[in-house]
């Protein structure tokens, strides 16, 4: 058992001693694919930057290409025009050759070369001329179309409005958009001038120094192109944060145009001297610094709380401008080196402490640029949607380290010229200069440039590459923290890249445009509106117009009804004293009445009072008679009442009252026969009634039956049209009495003699126009009464004579319809069952007269 787990043991050990052995290889492998994927980036990096420099290359290669294929085409015409030229000289000579055959060899020989040398020389003449003539018509053109687009321009901007020209407007931002990239185009004519006009320096020796131009001007190119670098990443950053911005933004820096617009004198300046081949080391850079200075100072003041854009662009552009001027501080400080004589001091040192720290630097800008994706870099005016970590502040960053990197370049410029002429000064051109003397003199240049900031030439020098170094650092360092980001985006689908590049955000100045356009548009729908209101309002006007004068109108009869009521009320004033006087009047004349009644009344009481006693006398005396006479006949007074009446009435002198009055008699056979006979006299008078009714009725029976037409309830269709005809003309009169136009007498006060018009405004228009209507009116009220007479006339019963042409009416209803106030003559009433109604029959005087016959027994 023992043996056989020792036996186990030792197998295991084996087999971990293999197992360790094989994690050890593969550590071994691990770490050698380490080591070949890290020698990979490296190698893909110097690639890629071996390929911008093959590329940058292949553009130069390209240029000169194009020169050179225009130089072939020129010689090429040149040689096209040789061999016309020389075939017509081979022409001319044969042509020669058979006219001279007959003179001297020598004589002719001698004149067809001077004539064949003087041919030469006029075809060269000719063929510079043409080729100068060719460049004229084609700079003439190009003079034309350039005339031709800024007329077109002038034209557009007459059609723009005054808002679009005002300081800070459109024109200024698009003339801030065109000024920068007219400005980097510039800067990369002026970096390709300078890389084909001053080659790199290969070794530097104080002869070539002292006695030579070379490492001036390689040093003047460095830094010049470090200061255009410096302005293309600034011009750059302005570039692509105008195309992210928004408008209001873009109209805020294109009211700084015309101040941008100063700068541009700076590059145009270099260009200029550049064309006359003029541009080297003597050449002041001032201008092109303080350039660089402004632009980094008005991108962090009109772009302050903006993120930057394009940052793989503004990357690539800084670290040019930081290599650039590396070079030139490593080319001065090895040439101050050069220049030094004994032993080596602060200032060998310090141009050795220089060199160094140039060469980090290098590497840290050509390992940031290698990272830098290319592929993102966009010169076409589009911005890259990769972010690189850069601060929003960076861009002043960047300036401020390119302040002291150019800060060090002039000294370091400086102090060289400075001991160069010290050199010459002391006219031994092989000895150089102690470090002890050169020390004061880089004091005195460090105090020249820095002014109050320096701090001792070695001192503020080594200050100032520190803040360079680490801003080289820290780029290097955020471009190694983004390499990921950089390998996500370039390992991006295909789809999505081309849905990101098929998606473009609008630009601010397409966005302004389509404000504008819009603008333009509701500027036109309100013209349009403001036609409509103005026709609204001439509309409104001329209902106000009418207004008003149904409203004048108005007042006259508002003052002429015044002016009545006024009047009325004097006559009621009048009328009421009058009335007042006539009360007074009838009043005294009452009391008077009531005077004079009492009076009478207190005399007819006396009468009266005396009138009884003659009364009672009476009473007795036929109280006597009546015990004599017999009883007597209601109606017929016996003899001796007649005589005692008589008597009575020739003895009463004093009054006539009681002749009518009714004598009452107490006799009781006398009242029962008056009753008897009242009784007798009403049944008489109920049989006359019957016998007349019945003597009526006869008569009515043997009368000719009434038409029923009158009586005939059915519609007329001719009545109703007449009684339309006859609303509609009582209405069209009625509007023509109440909506009475009051024509304008204020116009055409004072009318033309000799252009007598008469038009719809004038007032005679009027006048003859209420003239016609009026007119139209009287014609359709005779037509209507016409028709009502023929339908009257139709309609009555005898009322018409019939005729072989017409209808006319009898005399009887011509009396009849003439006839205002009718007579009524009688009134019959007939009995019969049901509602009563009346029936107008009209008559004549022989008629009225047979009625009384058959009424009267």
């Amino acid at each position: 058992m023992v043996e056989m787990l020792g036996e186990k043991k030792m197998v295991l050990e084996e087999r971990v001693n293999e197992l360790e052995e094989a994690v050890a290889d593969l550590e071994a492998l691990q770490d050698m694919s380490d080591q070949l994927a890290e020698s990979s980036k490296e190698l893909e990096l110097e690639l890629r930057e071996e390929l911008d420099l093959a590329l940058g290359s292949a553009r130069d290669a390209q240029r000169h290409r194009d020169a050179a294929l225009e130089t072939l085409a020129d010689r090429e015409l040149t040689i096209a025009k040789f061999r016309e030229l020389t075939n017509r000289l081979q022409e001319q000579y044969l042509q020669l050759q058979n006219r001279m055959q007959s003179t001297e060899s020598v004589y002719s020989g001698a004149r067809g070369t001077d004539q064949q040398l003087a041919e030469i020389l006029d075809f060269q003449k000719t063929f510079a001329e043409t080729r100068a003539q060719t460049k004229a018509v084609d700079l003439e053109l190009r003079r034309l179309d350039i005339e031709e687009a800024r007329t077109h321009v002038k034209y557009l901007l007459l059609f723009m409005p005054p808002a679009f020209l005002i300081r800070g407007g459109d024109h200024d931002a698009i003339m801030t958009l065109l000024l920068i990239s007219r400005m980097i185009q510039k800067t990369e004519i002026l970096i390709s001038q300078m890389r084909d006009k001053y080659q790199a320096v290969d070794s530097i020796e104080r002869s070539s120094i002292v006695k030579g131009h070379l490492v001036a001007q390689y040093i003047f190119r460095s830094c010049l192109c470090g200061h255009i670098y410096s302005l293309q990443t600034v011009l750059g950053a302005f570039e692509s944060i105008l195309n992210v911005c928004s408008p209001e933004i873009l109209l805020k820096v294109g009211a700084a145009y015309p101040e941008m617009l100063a700068q541009e004198k700076a590059v145009d300046s270099l260009i200029y001297l550049a064309k006359k081949d003029q541009l080297d080391e003597n050449v002041s850079t001032e201008a092109i610094e303080k350039c660089c200075v402004y632009f980094g100072t008005m991108f962090s003041v009109l772009f302050e709380d903006s993120s930057m854009a394009n940052q793989p662009k503004m990357i690539l552009n800084g670290t040019k401008t930081l290599g650039n001027l590396c070079d030139a501080l490593t080319v001065e400080a090895s040439s101050i080196k050069t220049l030094l004589d004994g032993d080596s001091g602060d200032i060998d040192l310090l141009c050795q402490h220089i060199e160094t720290t140039c060469e980090v630097i290098q590497q840290h800008l050509s390992s940031a640029r290698r990272r830098v994706p290319r592929d993102q870099i966009s010169n076409n005016g589009t911005n890259s949607s990769i972010n690189l970590g850069l601060d929003k502040d960076w861009l002043q960053q960047f300036v401020n380290c390119y302040q002291n990197a150019v800060k060090v370049a002039k000294t370091l410029q400086d102090l060289l010229k400075n001991a160069i002429q010290t050199i010459i000064t002391n006219g031994d051109l092989d000895v150089g200069i102690n470090a002890s003397k050169l020390k004061e003199m880089a004091a005195i240049s460090s105090e020249k440039i820095y002014d109050t900031d320096d701090l001792g030439p070695i001192s503020t020098l080594k200050a100032s590459l520190v803040i360079v170094q680490q801003m080289a650092a820290d780029l290097a360092q955020k471009m190694v923290e983004c390499e990921n980001e950089i390998i996500t985006v370039k390992q991006a689908p295909v789809n999505q890249s081309a849905l990101t590049d098929g998606v473009e955000n609008q630009i601010p100045i397409s966005i302004r445009a389509q404000t504008t356009r819009k603008e333009f548009e509701e500027t036109k729908n309100l013209a349009r509106k403001l036609e409509t209101k103005d026709v609204d309002i001439r509309e409104v006007k001329l209902a106000l117009r009418e207004k008003q004068e149904e409203l004048s109108e108005m007042m006259l009869r508002k003052e002429l009804a015044e002016k009545r009521l006024a009047t009325q009320q004097h006559d009621h004033e009048l009328t009421v004293e009058k009335l007042k006087r006539k009360l007074e009047e009838a009043i005294n004349q009452l009391k008077r009445k009531e005077k004079e009644f009492e009076e009478t009344m207190d005399h007819l009481q006396t009468d009266i009072d005396s009138l009884e006693s003659e009364r009672g006398q009476l009473k007795e005396k036929l109280k006597s008679l009546g015990k004599k006479v017999t009883t007597p006949v209601v109606g017929i007074p016996s003899p001796g009442n007649r005589s005692d009446n008589n008597l009575t009435l020739s003895g009463s002198n004093e009054t006539n009252i009681m002749s009518g009055a009714p004598i009452a008699f107490d006799n009781r056979l006398l009242v029962q026969e008056i009753s008897a006979l009242k009784e007798a006299l009403a049944s008489e008078n109920r049989l006359k009634n019957k016998l007349v009714a019945e003597s009526l009725k006869k008569k009515m029976n043997n009368l000719n039956p009434i038409s029923t037409s009158l009586l005939h309830d059915q519609p007329d269709s001719n009545i109703e049209s007449l009684q339309e005809k006859r609303l509609e003309l009582l209405k069209d009169i009625h509007n023509v009495m109440i909506y009475n136009a009051i024509p304008d007498l204020t116009k055409n006060s004072q009318p033309d003699i000799k252009n007598v018009t008469i038009e719809k405004t004038t007032p005679a228009y009027e006048f003859i126009k209420r003239k016609l209507l009026l007119k139209n009116l009287n014609n359709r009220v005779e037509n209507l009464t016409n028709e009502v007479y023929q339908t009257s006339v139709k309609k009555a019963i005898g009322a018409r004579v019939s005729t072989n042409f017409s209808v006319f009416p009898s005399r009887k209803m011509v009396s009849a319809m003439q006839e205002v106030n009718g007579i009524l003559a009688a009134q019959i009433n007939m009995p019969c069952s049901g509602p009563s109604q009346v029936h107008s029959i009209k008559i004549g005087t022989h008629e009225l007269r047979k009625v009384h016959s058959l009424l009267c027994y």
